[in-house]
């Protein structure tokens, strides 16, 4: 099975997504066969962004990995959270403890973590779709969404009082594959804390998962990028658009 969806390259968050999507299907012994990333027409999504690359990629039987991932239990097992499918663990979640996140670390620290990704797997329980604008979905909860800083939900407007919309009850269903990327790709995300800024690249020819992560850190054929954190207002920080940068090598 063919499957599409559609991706901001610039968001590096929806990129972490897609990658997050490969993990958790491996996790449950279902994986991607092979992926890419490819131009399509802009189109203008159901969050009002624009898109025009889609995410690619061939799986067996997309519509029932959508489905064990919606049944997927989350719990707590010796006080960390996991994923867990009729009683086996598929993935236990501990990048929250291990820094590595761009949000509000105080508030975020006294969060319920289990709550926390019982709120994300709902939501991408309620949403998840065949069709390509899955990482365009999202659904208003009484929740924060403290992705949200990763999500380019927060927005500095330019006036006398500071203001800013910060998006923090929207939850997208894209977030839920974008934990399984914090999880898994930490030094990706601990360069990017440390330094403000990393490099990534997407692979645009057919390759198998591995190829995928190798073009991530700058590998084979790939159209690359920089994203990086900006500050707004006192305190805050926020994933920036990215910028496509020029095809020569990347050292990450």
């Amino acid at each position: 099975m063919n499957v599409k969806i559609l991706v901001n390259p610039k968001n590096f968050s929806e990129v972490l997504a897609a990658c997050g999507l490969v993990i958790l299907a491996e996790c449950l012994d279902s994986p991607v066969m092979r992926c890419r990333f490819t131009q399509t027409k802009t189109v203008i999504c159901d969050d009002n962004v624009f898109r025009s690359m889609l995410f690619e990629f061939e799986h067996p039987s997309y519509d029932n990995l959508l489905q064990r991932v919606a049944a997927l239990d989350v719990s707590r097992v010796d006080g960390k959270v996991t994923l867990r499918e009729h009683g086996n663990e598929i993935i236990t979640l501990d990048w929250f403890e291990l820094g590595g996140f761009i949000g509000d670390k105080g508030n975020f620290s006294k969060a319920d973590k289990l709550e926390f990704v019982k709120l994300h797997h709902s939501v991408f329980a309620e949403l998840a779709t065949l069709n390509e604008d899955l990482f365009s979905l999202s659904s208003e909860t009484a929740e924060s969404s403290y992705l949200a800083n990763l999500s380019q939900l927060k927005k500095n407007y330019i006036d006398a009082g500071g203001v800013y919309d910060s998006g923090n009850t929207r939850v997208f269903a894209r977030e839920f594959l974008l934990i399984m990327a914090l999880q898994n790709l930490r030094s990706m995300m601990s360069k990017l804390i440390n330094e403000w800024s990393v490099l990534y690249g997407l692979a645009t020819e057919w390759t198998v998962p591995a190829g995928l992560f190798a073009a991530l850190v700058g590998g084979g054929a790939c159209k690359r990028y920089e994203a990086r954190i900006e500050r707004f207002g006192k305190d805050g920080l926020v994933l920036a658009v990215a910028r496509e940068i020029a095809n020569e090598m990347m050292m990450v």
